[in-house]
């Protein structure tokens, strides 16, 4: 009967890929003994229980997802106070773990926080696709994650595991609708193949109009239309399983829509002219995109010996991504520039591969250890064009509009980064008595870095004038104004090493409770960071960050399981912070971006979780972060100076942080209804070290859901309503001349979800 229905799941799954209603993974139930549910996650690459692993951790089952209504990694940083995310543009993303984080994101600098997909390491934010759809859960470790997890985990980790195959055919149906061109519909399909192979296939759309409206050319911008499949593939043998992984992601939006922030003169006064009045509101004439495909194929295997368990995991994956910032409106050369209006064009192609081996097994009864090896490889190549689209004079020469031609003038750089790392690693833990254990591990890391740069003129007959890397092409007069420098290609190397190691003391207060003491260190890869317009800058290479981090920690199961309470304690000491920064370089009369090595950083701080089922009815969970920063010995030299910042906090770094949730079930003869009600808060944070008006202002979101499930629990259906309250935010800001922009959070929402079992 199995095989019958998995045939006719077959003939149907080109119908739900196309249909407007698609799957939706099983909703889990709530526990309804009273009792706390016991949360299991692999942080350290074996299965424990969530509290008995001496580190901070967090973690969001797939259920939790599906009531959260979490669709993208932004709505995961509500629900884990300590975690920031936001995006500069679509697919160009900044994650901030403790306020540790990247402000380069070009193609020889990496992520401070490392992203994994069913074990599988993802280097650049343009590649992470790991869609909320059908998953097992995710977990958030904080912290430097440098033994286990290795390179660019210095902030912290986000694993992702997916959910696997199941023994029975199962498949569901779920779809949405909003306000605001909101669309969503996703699907899966799983089950036995063979007596010793299952599958599993799932497909996902989302879509919205855009919550900023472009008041010159009546168009939407920050919208969203994202497809996305994942399928598995599940062989078993007498001791073990291997699991063929591969999944795809298609992208394609406008620009995110960039704003003025208020009381920002004279950018704020571009922006009246042009016709913004209010939030979420661009006067750009145009309009920009984001294209952005990203694929992976994994395969892993596990198998258990009567000696320990091994396990492999082979990957490949890519991305390509095309994206055009659009600015604030004409009438730029009130902030300093010398036309009026620019665009920036980027595309970006990366290429990775990795392998891990692991080996995990038990000496006597009071020992256990784990050992792996990693090989990682990725190339990055980025190529970015500045364009200029409206006249302007500079440095006396005439810039003009000519016939139609829309584009008269542009600067075009390539970078190619090509990165090889290689790992060893090993975790033992020791129990002394049956409180005691201790934990001792280390990875001894090196990477090399390939870079290539290579900056073009637009082959002008006049001497090279330069600004801030562009040039300028006169095509009216005969002639051209090159504003870069000089063409170039330079091809620097770099070769770095690193040793992380941890070590943790746990004691067991009781059955239900225990503490702990732990010290680990991780580090950020070094990279090449300079501005790809100027050659001095180009060739310049950054050496890696490093962070120690102290944690006193406490988790607990109370008043006969029905509270949870967990609490972190934490000091951690950042060294040679990768800081970007605008200043004098040789070779360079006006400047250019570069990323140096500047300063050490004091990150102290608290973590607080809990959960507390009240009734059997009622539960209450919350998170809260108290984060304090402060930069030390901290000079960036600009073309007006050095700035001693000392003292500041680190960027996205917001002092408080927090969520609070209340759910309620009432089970009727007709089914069970529920409400779920979410407040989350953040503090102020800053964007910028030099100037204090790049901050994003302190905002409160608060989240409603009310569901019904039927009785025998085939049918859902929910009424949510995400930003409750409309508040106006923003979401990320940086500077522009002497001006400031923001993007926006989205607006209130509102929507209606139906889910439905078909098996």
């Amino acid at each position: 009967m199995k095989l019958n229905k998995l045939t006719y799941a077959c003939l149907l799954s080109p119908l739900l890929l196309n249909s407007s209603l698609a799957l939706s993974q099983e909703q889990e139930k709530p526990e309804k003994d009273g009792k706390l549910e016991v949360i299991q996650v692999t942080s350290q690459h074996r299965t424990q229980s969530i509290q008995d692993v001496p580190i901070s951790v967090s973690a969001i089952s797939g259920a939790e997802l599906e009531k959260a209504d979490i669709n993208d990694a932004s709505e995961i940083a509500l629900s884990v106070p300590g975690f920031s995310y936001s995006e500069f543009a679509p697919g160009q993303a900044l994650l901030s773990m403790r306020g540790i984080n990247s402000a380069d994101d070009g193609a020889g600098i990496d992520n401070s926080v490392g992203l994994f997909l069913d074990g599988v390491y993802i280097g650049r934010g343009a590649a992470i696709n790991f869609d909320m759809f059908d998953l097992e859960r995710i977990e958030v470790l904080k912290g430097p994650q440098g033994t286990l997890f290795g390179r660019n985990s210095i902030g912290g980790v986000i694993s992702v595991i997916t959910k696997k195959p199941t023994d029975d055919v199962t498949a569901k149906l779920s779809a949405t609708v909003g306000n605001e061109g909101i669309l969503r519909y996703a699907g899966y399909i799983s089950g036995p193949i063979t007596d010793n192979v299952s599958g599993k296939l799932s497909y996902t759309h989302r879509q919205n109009d855009g919550f900023v409206d472009n008041v010159v050319l009546g168009t939407k911008l920050q919208d969203e239309d994202t497809n996305s499949v994942r399928g598995q593939l599940v062989y078993y043998t007498d001791n073990g399983e291997w699991t063929l992984s591969a999944d795809y992601m298609k992208d394609d939006r406008a620009d995110m829509g960039r704003s003025p922030i208020a009381n920002n003169a004279p950018v704020v006064d571009i922006a009246a002219a042009n016709g913004v009045t209010k939030a979420r509101q661009s006067a750009s004439p145009y309009d920009g995109y984001a294209k952005r495909e990203a694929s992976g194929i994994s395969l892993s295997g596990e198998f258990q010996f009567d000696s320990g368990n091994f396990t492999t995991i082979t990957a490949s994956r890519s991305a390509e991504s095309d994206w055009a910032m659009a600015a604030i409106g004409t009438g730029l050369g009130a902030i300093g520039l010398p036309w009026d209006e620019l665009v920036d064009e980027i595309h970006e192609d990366i290429d990775s591969f990795s392998q891990e081996f692991r080996w995990v097994s038990n000496i006597g009864d009071n020992f256990n250890y784990t050992v792996g090896a990693f090989y990682f490889t990725e190339d990055t190549s980025r190529s970015e064009e500045f364009w200029i689209t409206k006249a302007g004079t500079y440095d006396g020469f005439k810039i003009q509009d000519v016939g139609t031609q829309a584009r008269i003038g542009n600067e075009y750089t390539l970078s190619d980064n090509a990165a090889t790392s290689y790992a060893v690693y090993g975790q033992g833990n020791f129990e002394i008595n049956d409180k005691t254990t201790v934990t001792l591990g280390a990875r001894y890391t090196k990477d090399k870095k390939d870079y290539l740069a290579t900056a073009v003129d637009c082959g002008g007959d006049r001497a090279g004038t330069e600004f801030e890397n562009f040039f300028a092409c006169d095509g009216g007069i005969g002639g051209s104004v090159n504003i870069v420098a000089e063409s170039f290609t330079v091809t620097p190397e770099e070769t770095w090493s690193d040793f992380s190691p941890m070590a943790s003391l746990q004691y067991k207060l009781d059955s239900s409770s225990m503490v702990f003491a732990t010290i680990s260190r991780g580090f950020k890869s070094g990279g090449f960071g300079g501005s790809q317009g100027v050659k001095t800058a180009a060739s310049v290479s950054v050496d890696p960050e490093t962070a120690t981090n102290f944690e006193l920690g406490y988790k607990g199961d109370l008043l006969d399981d029905t509270l949870r309470f967990n609490a972190t304690a934490f000091k951690t000491d950042y060294k040679d912070l990768q800081v970007v920064r605008f200043g004098p370089v040789a070779g360079s009369e006006f400047g250019a971006f570069i990323t140096d090595n500047l300063g050490t950083a004091d990150i102290q701080g608290l973590e607080v979780d809990f959960q507390w089922i009240a009734t059997d009815n009622l539960s209450f969970s919350g998170n809260y972060a108290y984060l304090d920063t402060e930069v030390n010995d901290l000079i960036i030299v600009t073309n007006s100076g050095a700035n001693d910042i000392s003292g500041r906090p680190l960027t996205a770094a917001p002092e408080n942080s927090y969520s609070l949730v209340a759910n309620y079930f009432h089970p009727t003869e007709v089914g069970e209804f529920d409400v779920r009600l979410q407040y989350s808060h953040v503090d102020e944070q800053s964007r910028d070290y030099l100037d204090d008006r790049v901050i994003i202002d302190e905002h409160d979101l608060i989240d409603l859901r009310i569901g019904w499930v039927s009785k025998d629990e085939d049918l859902e259906i929910a009424l949510w309503v995400k930003n409750l309250a409309d508040e106006d935010y923003i979401a990320h800001s940086y500077v522009i001349g002497p001006g400031v922009i923001g993007v926006w959070g989205a607006p209130r929402t509102i929507g209606v979800t139906a889910t439905y079992r078909v098996w």
